[in-house]
């Protein structure tokens, strides 16, 4: 038998095609690596906006309000609704002793006093509370509860009233009682212990909101002697005292008015103050003549201070950078081309000793005094040309101009601005500025870490 000249080799496990994709994974590896690691642009996109100084504070309301107290001890009810205006000897309030006073109201009432447009009146009041229910503040549920509990007893107050009288009279019960309003005001159903709180009295405990409690009295509470009832506050006009730092009061003493927003609900107004000071605090007393039904049922008020104030494009402060720039006489520039756009001519001097012109048209910025050239784009002391004429202008002196990246076209622009206002965050810069931004221009918030005219697409 023959011999096989085949001969069997070894595999030795190595493949070329194994090596080229172990090097692609660590290539892919690598890459992924770098781009997670390295600091992303951030754009933004340009606003027109308002911006003011961030001078939040609360404010302690003061109003006239005649608190009225229980003459003896029962259960207290109710005849209008929280909030609403009372005439001067209408009912405002019983006690019933007897502890009856609830079963009596109940089947004293005559439904067929209720139009249909006070029932369209209570379903828009809860439409209302159901639309800005926030379940973080749950305790508004139950002031809810006894503000619509008060309109439907206003409904028919005159009848019950009429009848409850009647009822008492005739059964000889004299314990029943009516509680008239002393003067015509608007009624609320809660007391603090601060309704006599005034400029005279004010401190800094005052402003302590972790020490103050709040009372709502309701329908049927049993009360004692000397509990307060009720309040009605007689006057529209009311004040508003809040506690100044240094600095609040050194931008309000030379003035007499200032513009105030309710931070409740986004209301602004222009009002009068006075300053004063108490055991080395000072406070301002700002006065009001409406307004104060809306915020009735609030001592602390949330208030911003409309001290500084500008509108234009809001931009980043981190988006602000600063261009090194050389300072060129404007009646250096000269028109060019067909275009006729504004150019400056320089001198430059070739190997041979001979001089030659070098248009440039890139600026920074112009205004009507000097043109402002990128000082990387120029020599220190090149000659600036002054058209039709032998003047030739040295460039050395060195202005920094701010201004921000724009990105619009997929690549870094610097673009001059003008700010006119500016707080920690954010910057108001002027609009329709020559060399400027516009309205839903885009830039980049971090411009340290990109250069310009770098591709960011």
């Amino acid at each position: 038998m023959a011999k096989s000249n085949v001969v069997k080799y070894r595999r030795t496990g190595f493949s070329i095609g194994s090596v080229l994709f172990v090097i692609i994974l660590l290539y892919i590896v690598f890459v992924s690596v770098h781009f997670l690691r390295k600091e992303h642009i951030t754009i933004y996109e340009v606003n027109e906006k308002q911006i003011y100084d961030d001078n939040t504070t609360i404010g302690i309301a003061i109003r006239k309000e005649e608190v009225y107290n229980a003459e003896k001890a029962g259960y207290v009810g109710y005849y209008n609704s929280n909030a609403s205006k009372v005439s001067k000897g209408s009912t405002i309030y019983t006690i019933d002793p007897s502890g009856t006073y609830k079963d009596k109201l109940e089947g004293s009432g005559d439904s067929s006093k209720v139009s249909a447009q006070n029932i369209s009146d209570i379903r828009s009041k809860i439409k209302s509370f159901n639309i800005d229910f926030n379940y973080s503040d749950y305790s508004t549920v139950y002031n809810f509860k006894y503000s619509v509990e008060s309109s439907v007893l206003s409904l028919v107050s005159d009848t019950m009233i009429t009848q409850l009288q009647n009822s008492a009279g005739n059964a000889g019960d004299k314990a029943f009682s009516l509680y008239n309003a002393n003067n015509t005001g608007i009624i609320t159903y809660w007391t603090d212990g601060l309704e006599n709180l005034d400029e005279s009295s004010i401190n800094e405990e005052c402003f302590v909101e972790e020490n103050y409690q709040k009372n709502t009295h309701k329908t049927s509470d049993s009360i004692s002697v000397g509990d307060a009832v009720c309040k009605v506050v007689t006057d529209e006009k009311w004040n508003i005292i809040i506690k100044l730092d240094e600095k609040q009061k050194q931008k309000l003493e030379d003035k007499d008015m200032v513009r105030i927003r309710f931070i409740k609900d986004n209301l602004e107004t222009t009002v009068p103050f006075t300053l004063f000071n108490v055991e080395d605090n000072d406070y301002a007393n700002i006065s009001l003549d409406k307004y104060m039904i809306r915020y009735i049922d609030d001592r602390y008020i949330k208030l911003e201070l409309i001290l500084n104030s500008a509108e234009g494009l809001k931009i980043p402060v981190s988006s602000v950078l600063e261009k090194n720039c050389y300072i060129i006489p404007a009646d250096y520039l000269t028109k060019g081309g067909d275009s006729g756009k504004d150019m400056l001519v320089y001198e430059v001097t070739n190997k041979d000793g001979s001089k030659s012109a070098v248009n440039i048209d890139s600026f920074a910025y112009k205004d009507d005094e000097y043109v402002y050239v990128d000082a990387l784009l120029l020599q220190p002391g090149t000659s600036i040309c002054k058209p039709s004429s032998e003047e030739r202008f040295s460039v050395s002196e060195i202005k920094a101009i701010k201004g921000v990246y724009n990105v619009n076209e997929g690549y870094c622009q610097f673009k001059h601005i003008e700010i006119i206002y500016e707080n920690k965050e954010y910057c108001i810069v002027k609009k329709d500025t020559p060399y400027g931004l516009s309205v839903y221009d885009h830039i980049v918030v971090n411009p340290d870490i990109i250069d310009e005219d770098d591709i960011i697409y």
